[in-house]
């Protein structure tokens, strides 16, 4: 046979594997009513097993671990179309709308990158509250003290930043916003003279490490880049500079010895605004979640299949070590991992309900982050 002589053949017996597909999935619905009537759970790990090994067991020499697969995945999708029959939609409870003129609590002080943030997403005459550490910004809105949190989460030259993910962890709050604002860092100092250190937060330290490095000079972590420049501006020493942007170096009276030092033209950074209750912001369409997966072969590939099958397209997936803290709260004590997600996506669609609530069911750990617009 020729080549389009084997593809008709192909084709031929693509039709009929749809046709048994089909029917195989009807019979999944009666199956999905039974276990409902019943009080039944979806998954049934004994029976899953018991198919796969028989399949294996079928399978013609060399196709066994091929066979496995992709029965697996018509199992994983007879789950999903069961989850989705059996699930009910129910919707997710927010805050109201909150009193005019809320207090929002800024890590630094004036002239930080979160404070420009802020003034983008709140307004010239926000009332902005200014904290030292990126926790005491969780405390304040956790206590109340805060209506809202602006913080740092990701810089498109150095990666994530770790210390609010851990904290997004460990706080019981929510994204409700998403902006992203570029950075121009400045390397400035109370003169002109050639300094021997820089001090930053190690963020910024990190994003400019090329142009540190060409210079020779020895770094100091700060809390903030504000409060970097705050510092050097009331030092005696005559040696320090800081890395901070051109109208911080201006508000605290300081000389740019050199502009635009980071390593890529392109630094940009993206700010959450974070919130004690579940807030959804008018036409909302990313939603993010935080969650952990067993650690067995396939369990990511089939998480994949659940937002697949749901018709929902993930525009982020990033693993990190799980921490004490989630590790207490999923039962588990080894070395796994937690996953952070974003998809497009509102709390109003019944599919994202519905595969939200049966992923708090089945994960060992599970939290909806937020759901807000994006904005740049």
């Amino acid at each position: 046979m020729n080549l389009d002589e084997i593809r008709k053949e192909i084709d031929g017996i693509d039709g009929k594997l749809l046709d048994l597909f089909a029917e195989r999935m009807k019979l999944c619905e009666q199956v999905a009513e039974y276990k409902a009537q019943n009080k039944m759970e979806i998954f049934q790990g004994g029976r899953e097993q018991q198919v796969l090994d028989n399949i294996s067991g079928k399978s013609p020499q060399g196709l066994e671990t091929a066979s496995r697969l992709l029965f697996s995945q018509i199992m994983e999708i007879s789950k999903c179309l069961q989850q989705q029959r059996i699930t009910e939609f129910k919707s997710f409870e927010c805050a109201e709308d909150i009193a005019a003129d809320p207090v929002i609590a800024c890590p630094g002080i004036g002239g930080s990158y979160s404070e420009e943030a802020c003034i983008k997403k709140f307004g010239e005459k926000a009332r902005i509250e200014y904290y030292n550490t990126f926790e005491q910004v969780f405390m304040a809105v956790d206590s109340g003290n805060a209506v809202y949190g602006v913080l740092p989460i990701e810089n498109s030259t150095a990666g994530s930043v770790d210390d609010t993910y851990s904290l997004l962890e460990r706080y019981d709050v929510h994204i409700c916003g998403r902006l992203s604002i570029p950075v121009n860092h400045v390397l400035a100092a109370k003169n002109k003279s050639e300094p021997k250190i820089v001090v930053s937060h190690r963020q910024a330290l990190h994003q400019c490490s090329e142009f540190i490095k060409s210079r020779g000079y020895t770094t100091q972590n700060a809390d903030n880049t504000s409060i970097a420049a705050k510092s050097v501006s009331e030092s005696l020493r005559n040696d320090t500079a800081c890395i901070c942007s051109a109208h911080c170096a201006e508000l605290y009276g300081l000389e740019i010895l050199a502009d635009d030092i980071a390593d890529s033209n392109e630094n940009h950074t993206r700010f959450i605004i974070v919130s004690k209750e579940l807030r959804v912001e008018e036409n909302a369409d990313v939603v993010s979640i935080c969650l952990s997966l067993p650690h067995i072969s396939g369990s990511l590939y089939k998480l994949l299949t659940r937002f697949y099958f749901a018709g929902l397209n993930l525009t982020r997936i990033e693993s990190r070590h799980m921490s004490p803290y989630i590790k207490k709260k999923a039962g588990t004590d080894g070395f796994e991992v937690v996953f952070y997600l974003d998809f497009e996506g509102s709390l109003t669609n019944a599919a994202v309900g519905k595969l939200l609530r049966n992923l708090e069911k089945d994960c060992g750990y599970y939290k909806l982050l937020g759901s807000y617009k994006d904005t740049n």
